[in-house]
């Protein structure tokens, strides 16, 4: 059963108080949200395009290059779409131990625990992907018609934040070393999802890999609404027939799960 509008308002609360109180007493704020993705957009240029001299992709500087600002922008959006996936899938780890008081509470609704790191973890991808539009605007091409697909890969991205973070709710009480092994494994995953390349540069053995990473379908999306660029349709067709089969298992699982969080937290 997918969440209603009254689950949506009842989450709400939830993540705003989270987002305050994540932030509380700090001098920027809600600025953190985007201070620190653009400082690691800097520092991984600054590595790749000053130290390893990296470019974009063959195809793409053949047709005059992406030199620039033009590979600080395609190293954002997909730095962007990564970033989502991965703190939902950190946070969602220890989701039900940090709220016990609310698990232990028999009444209480734990799928809005779930639906308030969405829309906590969506505030700092909102506020990205303005910070991008400004840039573009203001430094690149300017606005293109591709850009109405964003709500398409945006909705993409949403479906697969949904899918990890239910897993990972539903194993972070039974599997405690998730914990420690997710933000590992999402540090990994960086390099092997097509956040600095994209996916048509990849030599054959890590474009296979990249053909199996879940991540790689939104973040191509997003950048071929963002830049127009073109998409490797049939990964991005079977990846999507996966998601969609997969959510289903994955609320039968939290479900089934559920009734032991009281006792594990």
């Amino acid at each position: 059963m997918s969440p209603s509008w009254t689950d949506l308002t009842l989450a709400w609360p939830l993540a705003k108080r989270d987002i305050l109180a994540r932030y509380r007493g700090s001098l920027l704020g809600v600025a953190w949200a985007l201070v620190a993705p653009l400082a690691m957009v800097l520092v991984y240029t600054l590595v790749f395009r000053g130290v390893f001299q990296a470019r974009w992709g063959a195809a793409v500087d053949a047709g005059g290059g992406v030199d620039g600002f033009g590979y600080v922008a395609r190293l954002f959006a997909g730095l962007i779409a990564f970033q989502a996936v991965a703190e939902v899938a950190t946070r969602a780890t220890r989701l039900i131990q940090d709220n016990a008081n609310l698990v232990k509470r028999v009444v209480f609704p734990l799928d809005l625990l779930v639906l308030s790191l969405l829309m906590q973890v969506g505030v700092h991808t909102l506020l990205q992907a303005g910070v991008l539009v400004l840039l573009l605007l203001a430094f690149g091409d300017g606005p293109r018609w591709t850009w109405l697909l964003l709500p398409i890969a945006g909705l993409w991205l949403l479906l697969l934040q949904y899918l990890v973070s239910v897993v990972l709710t539903s194993l972070g009480p039974y599997l405690r070393d998730l914990q420690h092994v997710v933000p590992v494994s999402m540090t990994g995953l960086l390099f092997l999802s097509p956040v600095f390349y994209p996916m048509d540069a990849a030599p054959a053995v890590l474009r296979a890999v990249l053909a199996v990473n879940p991540v790689s379908a939104p973040i191509e999306l997003a950048r071929a609404a963002w830049f127009g660029s073109a998409v490797d349709w049939v990964t991005i067709g079977w990846q999507g027939l996966v998601l969609l089969l997969a959510l289903p298992a994955a609320r039968w699982m939290f479900h089934r799960l559920r009734p032991g969080f009281a006792d594990l937290v």
